[in-house]
Order: structure tokens, then sequence, then C-alpha cells
């Protein structure tokens, strides 16, 4: 009798294991799929601060206002930094300017910010529309945003 006891302990030492072993790889699945999620959030919001910092370089550009071109998006590079602005001229003195940042996937996060022009003597100039900060394109026809 006392055979048997030694072979119960060993079935259930081995079960408990086995449990164990599934646990573990339960683990590891879910801290991978975290680590994956963690990355893909990071590189989004290294996108995001390159699309704000985009913006904010080209609030602070020289624009050429050729209303010849009004339909088309003029965009200027900062290669060093990877930062592109594009400016599109809306109606009257309103401009729509879109900082860009590329994934690496190919993806683009746009932010968009309206503008105003304002005519000096010597140059026209253009201003942020205060609250005028959006991360989608505010303007209804979608032919206008690409």
């Amino acid at each position: 009798m006392d055979g048997q006891r030694g072979n119960i302990l060993l079935v259930s030492i081995l079960m408990l294991m086995a449990l164990s072993l599934m646990m573990l790889k339960a683990l590891h699945y879910q801290q991978e799929n975290a680590m994956l999620m963690m990355m893909d959030e990071k590189k989004y919001l290294n996108a995001f601060q390159r699309a704000e910092s985009s913006l904010e370089w080209g609030k602070v550009q020289s624009w050429q206002f050729n209303m010849q071109e009004e339909e088309n998006w003029f965009c200027q590079q900062q290669p060093e930094f990877h930062l592109q602005s594009c400016l599109k001229h809306y109606a009257d003195n309103l401009f729509l300017l879109k900082g860009v940042a590329q994934f690496v996937s190919g993806e683009t996060l746009e932010l968009y910010q309206w503008m105003k022009q304002m005519k000096n003597a010597n140059r026209d100039t253009l201003i942020p529309i205060e609250s005028g900060w959006l991360d989608f394109c505010p303007v209804p026809q979608v032919e206008f945003c690409l």
C-alpha cells in the first residue's frame, strides 16, 4: 500500500509542474503582446511628435502666396529632422497648414492648423488661428485634403 502513495504523489507533482508550465507559457504570451502594443504606441507617439514638430516648423516658415496654384498643397521639407509642412489656400484669407509624419510602414500621420493671412505693407504673413489645431482634416470635401 505504501508503494501506491508514492505514485499518486509523483502524478500530483507532475500535474503541478504541467500546470505551472502552462501558466508560464500564458504569462510569456501576455508579456509579448504587451511589449508589441508598447512598441506600436511608441512608434505612434514618435510620429505624432514629428507631426507636431512639422506643424510648428511650418508656422514659422516663409510661404510664397501664389493664388494660381491654390488647389494644390505647397510643401516644404526639413530633411535633417524629417519635418514636412504643407500649406493650401482654403477661402479668402484662410489657409490650412498640415504637419506630416511618416511611419516606417509608409503610412502618414497628419495634423492640421488653420492659418490666417495678414497683409502687411512689404509682405504677407500667416498667423495661426487660436483653437485652430486639429488632428483631422476639417474640410468636408474629401478631395481638398488629398
